[in-house]
């Protein structure tokens, strides 16, 4: 995947208010499990989990299962992966290299 990609992805990602939400309860409060980051943005646990998947596949959390000691269940926990994005017409242009990455139309 290239880096146009990569970039189109995050800024997808971080165009929810509630996902902006997330990234900011995880860089303060460190990982979270699922239940909790929902309870804390006053949301399902559905919706949360969809919000977090979309915020995951664009590499900006990970996710982690950990087994709960003398249970039976695991719980999900999320992190914040640090980033770090600057969008300018020239960053974008620099992406596409020389030749604009034009198609030719």
């Amino acid at each position: 995947m290239d880096d146009l990609v990569k970039l189109a992805l995050k800024m997808d990602a971080l165009g929810h208010p509630l996902r902006l939400r997330f990234v900011v309860l995880l860089y303060r409060g460190g990982p979270m499990y699922l239940s909790e980051l929902a309870k804390r943005a006053g949301v399902s646990r559905a919706l949360a989990k969809v919000h977090l998947i979309k915020l995951q596949k664009a590499g900006i959390v990970k996710s982690t299962v950990a087994l709960v000691p003398d249970e039976a269940k695991a719980l999900r926990y999320y992190e914040l992966v640090d980033f770090d994005i600057r969008v300018s017409p020239a960053v974008i242009s620099g992406y596409l290299g020389e030749d604009g990455g034009g198609r030719g139309e």
